[in-house]
């Protein structure tokens, strides 16, 4: 990618595993969140506000119109995470996930996970 683009791409591939995740186990674990001097990374409620505001836009994606590796990567975490009630089930973040869920890959992955699920639980 060599667009103005690139910047706002590289930062979301990176924002999960860097920011979204050690601000959630801060949370999850009870600890207090590290000072923002010594850590890569913001306090659980910075961190939430952050998403909300990228996936409240009004474009479907987080690079507008553009469907990108970023979006699956944050995209997977807003699911997961509010399936196990580690984010809220915040509007803008149900609505993205919906967004996502609309994708032809996606559908045919949770259509895989489900078929997958009820044959190893028989």
């Amino acid at each position: 990618m060599t667009d103005s683009s690139r910047g706002p791409y590289l930062k979301w591939l990176f924002f999960v595993p860097s920011c979204v995740e050690p601000a959630i186990l801060d949370k999850a674990m009870n600890r207090p969140p590290p000072p923002r001097s010594t850590a890569g990374w913001a306090d659980y409620d910075t961190v939430v506000d952050v998403l909300r505001d990228a996936t409240g836009k009004a474009s479907p994606y987080l690079l507008g119109e553009r469907f990108s590796a970023a979006d699956v990567v944050v995209g997977a975490s807003l699911r997961w995470t509010m399936k196990f009630k580690l984010l809220p089930e915040l509007p803008e973040f149900v609505a993205y996930t919906k967004r996502l869920e609309e994708r032809p890959a996606l559908r045919r992955q949770i259509a895989y996970d489900e078929a997958y699920a009820r044959q190893t639980s028989s």
